[in-house]
């Protein structure tokens, strides 16, 4: 099968598509795709698996966070009830209703005694300190400001109510809670009468921590105190700007903050902070969104200072929000810990499946690249000998079945190319189009060869021993034609058909096709020299005919069936050229348009032509000059070369003037040197033109 010669490869690209070659670029060996995939399943797992467990993480804290603050938020709640009805208990007392400071004291000695953390004190309406536990001196600065305060006015209305004050415990001064209680006159209606007096105490909020487990809860922080250890990871003190671990805390209805620290000896005291002073650190940040009551018992992110924690605010009752508060970091430390656990368990199994992986894509990739490597070479048709030992001695059930598709394409491609010229073949391929009728013209070297009475040879000789030989002859001419870039047509019997200048086009074709001629006559003394040492009573004598034109070269047949041929005048000239060896007794026969072109090329100086006659080709009016393609001029002296100019002189006068002319030119040559056999031959050949006409 043959390709039109329209079907160029290098123009067979199509205009509009996109060049896509930057995709080839970006191709990856088998074993780089295998180990990229796992390294990205690898990632995507983990940023799965992160996302996942942060997510659980978050809804675990929150829960915890939840039952935490609830379970605070009951004992603290337990804990007011507690005072609530300890109050109620004693200001109901017919002693302390009495107002009588002696009668007072007797009854509130026991629950005094069994609370000796609290300072007892009764106000009288008007301000007077009635009575006090411990005792306190000073009294008269006290009373003058009760009447200012807030729960004591409260309480005057009748309203049991919760206040925070600092006070002096010790020699520090410490956050209190400032319960108050109305104290109504004995054998009064309590809802008709007023108030005759207040009962008050303030119990430090440490207490209330130890009482209510606040404290026992979280770990409190120890840093930048005075004669403080190294304090811990899980510590949080973002008043002193540090920034990990958990803190609870609760929020007064009166907008004062409370929460517990420690010094050098553990649990100390409660700190205190004022709405004043609240504003000023970075706990208002805190505050202000346990304030939002839509995100009220909900795990809130809240950012200070650049960094991120997750807060939980309930509500425990009108006087008190509990807050629980931790860093992202504190959060996030166990499940990062694990992960980069994981990651490096994950990076030595990835290195150790890296390995099996490059062993097991051995088998594969080495295969695959002796499968590119085959392919390739059957698309030049560059048929290979054997199959790589890794295709046929695969244990891969695919690799052997593409070992045994790769031998029967190697071997269909095999035949294939013997049917037809590899060029065509190779153009067909190439070109990636279906072959098809039609043509081109091209100006070609058309070559023709033929044994000399190889008919008689056939008839006196075996079959078989003659089929043989004649291979053998064709291979050796096919293999100096195609050394030459000469396109086989077809052998015709014992002739060979060749071209130059298609499908592909070639650099001084008409030097090659003498070259090529000449290349023929050697093949062919060559083997006759052979035949000759083994006994083999046979001598071929090829003829060849050169000739050089406008043709029409392409696809010739039917739709079905077609060959890569060439047709034109130029074609029968060359065929004719090799018959008319027969008659001037020749090998190789050129016509005047193979010298011109040889002239054309610059090879005149290579080769040497003999003018041998004028001819005319039959079915044609026009004549053309013949010329015999003697050899290579490097392989003749000086004087030969003179002689054929001069040979080729007299015979040009011969056809213009006719023989008698060319002869009385030889005759008045020099005689004192000998003439060489360009000028014998001539003078032979002018004689034997004389009693007859102008050969036709």
């Amino acid at each position: 099968m043959a390709v039109s010669l329209e079907a160029n490869p290098k123009s067979s690209k199509i205009p509009f598509l996109p060049d896509l070659s930057i995709l080839r670029r970006l191709q990856f060996t088998f074993t780089f795709q295998i180990t990229v995939a796992l390294i990205a399943s690898f990632c995507l797992g983990n940023v799965a698996l992160f996302q996942i467990a942060s997510k659980r993480l978050l809804a675990n804290e929150q829960r915890r966070f939840r039952d935490n603050v609830l379970y605070l938020s009951s004992s603290i709640q337990a804990y007011q009830d507690s005072i609530d009805t300890e109050l109620a208990f004693a200001s109901n007392s017919p002693e302390v209703r009495s107002l009588d400071t002696k009668r007072i004291l007797a009854e509130l000695k026991p629950i005094i005694e069994a609370n000796p953390l609290r300072k007892w004190r009764i106000w009288r309406r008007d301000g007077k300190l009635l009575a006090s536990m411990p005792l306190e001196t000073n009294i008269r600065l006290k009373e003058k400001r009760i009447l200012r305060a807030p729960y004591f006015i409260k309480a005057l209305n009748g309203q049991s109510n919760y206040s925070i004050r600092s006070t002096l415990v010790g020699a520090r001064l410490e956050g209190c809670l400032e319960a108050a209680h109305p104290i109504y006159p004995v054998n009064s209606n309590i809802k008709t009468t007023k108030p005759s007096a207040v009962l008050s105490f303030c119990l430090p909020i440490s207490k209330i921590g130890r009482d209510s487990g606040l404290i026992n809860v979280e770990k409190i922080s120890m840093a930048n105190q005075s004669g403080a250890g190294k304090p811990k990871d899980d510590y949080l003190a973002i008043h002193r700007g540090k920034y990990n671990g958990r803190l609870f805390f609760m929020i007064a209805s009166s907008g004062n903050l409370v929460f517990p620290t420690v010094s050098t000896n553990g649990f100390d005291h409660i700190s205190l902070l004022t709405p004043r002073r609240l504003a000023k650190t970075n706990y208002r940040a805190f505050v202000d969104a346990a304030a939002d009551l839509p995100l009220r018992n909900t795990l809130q992110r809240v950012e200070v200072d650049g960094h991120s924690f997750f807060l939980y605010a309930h509500k425990v009752n009108e006087n008190w929000t509990a807050v629980s508060v931790v860093d992202e970091q504190t959060i996030y430390a166990p499940l990062n810990r694990n992960l980069f656990e994981l990651v490096l368990i994950q990076l030595f199994t990835l290195l150790a499946t890296s390995v099996v992986i490059f062993y097991v894509c051995r088998q594969l990739v080495k295969p695959l690249k002796a499968v590119v490597s085959t392919v390739s070479q059957l698309s030049n048709l560059e048929i290979p000998p054997q199959q790589p030992k890794c295709l046929s001695a695969s244990n891969i059930i695919e690799i052997s079945q593409v070992s045994a598709a790769i031998s029967k394409l190697s071997f269909a491609m095999d035949s294939f190319s013997r049917y037809l010229p590899r060029e065509v073949v190779r153009s067909v391929l190439n070109s990636k189009q279906s072959a098809r009728l039609g043509g081109e013209v091209r100006e070609l070297v058309m070559l023709f060869t033929d044994i000399r009475n190889f008919t008689t040879y056939s008839e006196s000789s075996d079959a078989i021993m003659i089929l043989d030989h004649l291979n053998t002859y064709m291979t050796a001419l096919t293999s100096r034609i195609m050394e030459t870039s000469g396109t086989i047509d077809k052998y015709i019997g014992d002739s060979v058909m060749a071209f130059w200048g298609a499908p592909y086009t070639v650099d001084q074709p008409a030097c090659k096709g003498c070259t090529a001629a000449l290349a023929v006559q050697e093949e062919t003394s060559r083997l006759n020299r052979e035949w000759e040492k083994e006994g083999i009573d046979l001598q071929f004598f090829t003829r060849v005919g050169v000739n050089i034109g406008s043709v029409i070269v392409g696809n010739v047949g039917s739709e079905e069936r077609f060959n890569y041929t060439v047709i034109g005048d130029p074609v029968n000239l060359a065929s004719r050229l090799e018959g008319t060896n027969k008659l001037y007794g020749t090998g190789i026969l050129v016509s005047q348009a193979i010298v011109d072109a040889v002239n054309t090329e610059d090879s005149l100086h290579d080769f040497c032509f003999r003018l041998i006659d004028r001819v005319k080709v039959k079915g044609k009016n026009l004549s053309t000059d013949v010329y015999e393609l003697v050899g290579y001029r490097s392989h003749f002296h000086a004087l030969e070369l003179e002689d054929l100019a001069i040979a080729n002189a007299i015979m040009a006068t011969s056809l213009e003037g006719g023989v008698s002319a060319g002869l009385e030119q030889l005759l008045v040559l020099p005689s004192d040197k000998p003439h060489t056999r360009f000028l014998l031959e001539l003078r032979t050949m002018l004689t034997q033109r004389l009693p007859g006409s102008e050969p036709a």
